[in-house]
């Protein structure tokens, strides 16, 4: 596995803007994104939208971001940025 980048996105929850990391990472067959906020990792995406992993132990106001409509705009930005 090999990471290759950070960065920080912003995602509109309930009209406020927050602050998210995408780390990439490069396991050889798969391009995968670990999202985090503020240290708490909370989820892993392959770069088509695929859920690999929830953090489900992750604080509640956090789990929000597992909603459709919130996955969807970390898939946009990772589409944008690929």
């Amino acid at each position: 596995m090999e990471n290759l980048i950070t960065r920080s996105v912003k995602i509109q929850r309930e009209g406020v803007s927050e602050e998210y990391q995408l780390k990439e990472k490069d396991h050889g067959d798969l391009v995968v994104y670990d999202i985090s906020k503020e240290g708490h990792y909370l989820m892993t995406i392959a770069k088509d939208g695929s859920i690999l992993f929830m953090n489900f132990n992750a604080p509640d106001p956090e789990r929000e971001v597992f909603k459709l409509s919130f996955l969807n705009q970390f898939v946009e930005k990772i589409r944008s940025i690929s």
